[in-house]
């Protein structure tokens, strides 16, 4: 219960006093997260080797991971109290209001909040009591003591509301409350996902939820109008909403998908810790023939979809865990090779979502601030649990780009961005996957553009891979492609005869075809442009595209460390065009 004396004395301000407290630490928490990850960890994974730095590190990560966990959590705890402190400051607006009315009106507020009257008011116009006689409205004599209630009831209005504010956000914050131990560990995060439930509710609105299909400026600007403090408020309460819009500084992007990432990892590892144990029967008689039950193969499929997911945020978490190492998880290096280039950028989670086939967006490098962007499109197959071969190719492809005379600044980003095909046949062979990709490729591209420094370059560059290229060429066809080259590898077809259709200068399509690829030519007829009886593809002379030279085999070979075929690309990526090899 909240009283009339407490309500009136209250300060508002010394609740978002207290949330720039907890801000202060969550952002502390955050800066030693970052340093430790990519400055600390970064140069002992790097420089050094042995049992020692292993052990060390280990610590470390640990540390990192309670780092993060505190920067999460208090950032729920300013967000609760800036709500709280919202709240209150409504209700204190109307309870000032009510007695400041009352005591022009003549009345006496008590120190227990009832009104007490003094004089007789006029007559005022109403809806019941005898007629003025000249077609007026009849009048209501409107008492002292109706008027002093009426005072008196909103003055209790208002003590309602503080009251219900500070039972909810009282019971909210009670909830914010976690172990003293020095291992965080998956069954925290999951209740720090509870905690983001707890806080929601609380308050919606005070922070309503972040905007939804704006355009990346729409995003940028919105974003741009808010203060730091609620910025943090809508990583920690909104991070799935916030990870996704394209025009946001890639750093906070980040930062509200790794919330996503390490709550979904919990979740997933615990759901698969306590997955149920097979139904049963398994095998059914149908007819003549035994065949799987639903219910079989539903236990099986989300099992499967379980693990598989797992294994793919156990990739992506390599990945982060190998920035400053130079070839990081590379099984694809020819016998005999030496690694050149720095060690590994840090990674930006650009979007993750682990339901279904799997969403993920990884970036080595800072697109925000790099010179060069390359976006890779893969293709057929592409799923959250496969995606390791794809994060090798966006990590090699930065290697080589930056290892390049004049160390150019690269960002290299596997753009896991939308629903692949999962079969060659029949569903690679159908555009419809690719024309629904088309408009969130295009504008994750204008994204990029939006949120870049305007004191570095701006080249991007997208490479689409197999189906991949079909994206592409969707993006292009449908809307205006925002990218300065164009690079396609083991192209079935891009839907459009032509180079020129591909949104890009002239001479800034690219293309390469391994000498035993299949996919070119088996593709044709899905995707490759009809002219009487032939399909155009970007292999043809007649397409328009730059036939890069190449040295390696097969269909996913394109990547491959060390090769010409990926010192070509590193070129077009870094804009070294006069150095490409072309046939």
């Amino acid at each position: 219960m909240v009283t009339y004396a407490q309500l009136r004395a209250l300060d508002p301000a010394q609740f978002e006093q207290a949330a720039d407290g907890w801000h202060k630490v969550s952002s502390n928490a955050g800066a030693a997260k970052d340093r430790l990850d990519q400055e600390i960890n970064a140069k002992l994974r790097g420089a050094l080797k042995g049992d020692g730095v292993t052990a060390a590190l280990s610590r470390l990560e640990r540390l990192r991971e309670n780092f993060h966990y505190m920067q999460v959590e208090c950032a729920l705890i300013l967000t609760a109290l800036n709500g709280l402190a919202s709240e209150l400051r409504s209700a204190k607006k109307k309870l000032d209001d009510a007695v400041q009315d009352a005591r022009t009106a003549g009345m006496t507020v008590r120190e227990n909040g009832s009104v007490e009257y003094h004089a007789p008011t006029p007559l005022l116009p109403g809806s019941v009591g005898g007629s003025s006689g000249d077609g007026r409205p009849p009048y209501v004599s409107i008492t002292p003591q109706m008027r002093a209630q009426g005072f008196a009831d909103r003055i209790g209005d208002a003590l309602g509301d503080a009251a219900e504010a500070d039972g909810k956000y009282a019971r909210t914050l009670g909830k914010l409350i976690t172990e003293a131990d020095l291992s965080v560990t998956k069954e925290d995060w999951n209740d720090a996902a509870k905690d983001r439930g707890a806080v929601s509710t609380s308050v919606g609105r005070y922070l309503p939820p972040a905007p939804e299909e704006k355009s990346p400026a729409e995003n940028r600007a919105w974003w741009n109008g808010l203060s730091a403090e609620e910025r943090a408020a809508y990583i920690s309460l909104y991070p799935a909403s916030v990870g996704v819009l394209n025009g946001l500084p890639v750093e906070d992007r980040d930062e509200a998908n790794r919330v996503v990432f390490t709550e979904q990892r919990a979740k997933y590892q615990t759901e698969l810790d306590n997955y149920p144990p097979a139904p049963k029967p398994k095998f059914i008689l149908a007819g003549r023939s035994m065949v799987i039950t639903s219910e079989w193969r539903e236990w099986d499929a989300r099992r499967e979809h379980l693990k598989a997911a797992l294994n793919g945020m156990k990739r992506i978490q390599m990945r982060f865990d190998d920035t400053g190492k130079v070839d990081a998880f590379d099984n694809t290096r020819p016998s005999g090779y030496t690694p050149t280039g720095s060690g590994l950028p840090p990674a930006y989670l650009l979007a993750f979502d682990p339901e279904e086939n799997g969403r993920a967006i990884v970036a080595n490098g800072n697109p925000d601030t790099a010179d060069h962007t390359a976006v890779m499109v893969g293709g057929t197959k592409g799923t959250l649990g496969g995606i390791n071969k794809p994060l090798i190719a966006g990590t090699n492809l930065w290697q080589a780009a930056t290892a390049l005379p004049g160390e150019p600044k690269v960002s290299t980003i596997t753009w896991y961005g939308y629903d692949a095909p999962q079969s060659f046949v029949p569903e690679a062979m159908k555009d419809k996957y690719a024309d629904r990709a088309a408009g969130d490729l295009n504008d994750f591209l204008t994204g990029l553009r939006t949120a870049h420094d305007p004191s570095a370059g701006d080249h991007i560059s997208v490479q689409g891979h197999s189906y991949g290229t079909v994206v592409v060429g969707s993006a292009a066809r449908q809307g205006e492609l925002p990218a300065d080259d164009v690079m396609l590898s083991g192209s079935p077809g891009v839907q459009v005869g032509r180079a020129r259709e591909l949104d890009v200068p002239e001479g800034h399509v690219w293309n390469q075809t391994a000498d035993d690829d299949w996919v070119p030519d088996w593709g044709a007829v899905s995707h490759g442009h009809r002219e009487g009886l032939h399909w155009v593809t970007p292999g043809d002379g007649e397409f328009g595209a730059r036939q890069m030279t190449t040295d390696t085999t097969g269909h996913g070979n394109y990547w491959l460390a060390g090769s010409e075929t990926l010192e070509n690309q590193a070129r077009v990526v870094a804009g070294r065009y006069d150095d490409v090899r072309v046939r």
